[in-house]
């Protein structure tokens, strides 16, 4: 019985440092000085759907976001990241991520409004 006891509590105390060792690494990278920022890279969810922010706002949208990503990748080119739903100089738009472009895709009708170099 006792050599069970001693057995979990060694695997266990393993576990935890184990997982504070990883905590600790990711910490690390994180910190300035360290190698430059890698943009994260948004895969898309069980549903399908890209979009990251502005989801209360699918409702209004005219569209549908597999539009909008259409509509953007025939303004740039490039790995699609993330799809946000934002205003933008009055309208209501996709902001889709392509490249290195953050594309806006009107959400009414499509039209691609701007598609400016992602800083």
């Amino acid at each position: 019985m006792n050599k069970r006891i001693y057995t979990g509590v060694a695997v266990l105390a393993a576990a935890v440092i184990g997982t504070a060792g990883i905590a600790t690494a990711s910490n690390g990278a994180s910190q300035a000085g360290s190698a430059p920022e890698q943009e994260t890279i948004h895969a898309p969810d069980s549903s399908g759907s890209r979009l990251d922010d502005g989801a209360n706002l699918l409702p209004q949208a005219q569209i549908t976001e597999a539009q909008a990503i259409r509509a953007a990748q025939t303004a740039a080119s490039g790995p699609l990241n993330e799809v946000d739903l934002e205003d933008y100089q009055g309208h209501l738009v996709f902001n889709v991520d392509v490249g290195s472009h953050d594309v806006k895709v009107d959400a009414s009708n499509g039209d691609v409004l701007a598609a400016p170099v992602d800083d």
